[in-house]
This record gives structure tokens, C-alpha cells and sequence, in this order.
């Protein structure tokens, strides 16, 4: 056998004491089919009270419907 050809190490390549590990990131949930049922739950709401109010309230209920829905995905 030749040794000649090996390198000796050198103090700055020096293993490190502790093996490095990857954990996985957490997912972030999926609240898809939540969202969903949510979203037309308000939707049909808002239908209702449309067939209910008429053109008077229209605007005041879609302000109502994107606020309610809008503070819904904020909080997540």
C-alpha cells in the first residue's frame, strides 16, 4: 500500500461533535373546505337579506358580507 497520495487533515476541517438534522418545516393547515363554507354561508346570508331588503340595501350588504369575511381570514 502507498500512503504517499493521502492528505493529512488540517486543524481547520475538523468534523463537527454534533450531526446536523433537518426537521421539516411545519404545514401550514389547510382550511380550504372551511373557507369554502364560510364564504357561502355569507353569501347566502347576504342573498336572503337582499331578497328581503331589495336595491335599498345593497351596497350596506356587501360592505357587511366582505368586512365579516375579511375579519374571518385575518385571523388566521
Amino acid at each position: 500500500m502507498d500512503d504517499t497520495n493521502r492528505t493529512p487533515p488540517t486543524p481547520d476541517t475538523k468534523p463537527s461533535a454534533e450531526p446536523r438534522t433537518t426537521t421539516p418545516v411545519p404545514a401550514k393547515p389547510g382550511y380550504a373546505l372551511l373557507d369554502a363554507t364560510v364564504l357561502l354561508a355569507l353569501l347566502g346570508t347576504c342573498a336572503g337579506v337582499y331578497c328581503t331588503v331589495g336595491n335599498t340595501g345593497f351596497s350596506a350588504i356587501i360592505c357587511a358580507a366582505a368586512g365579516l369575511y375579511g375579519t374571518w381570514r385575518a385571523r388566521r
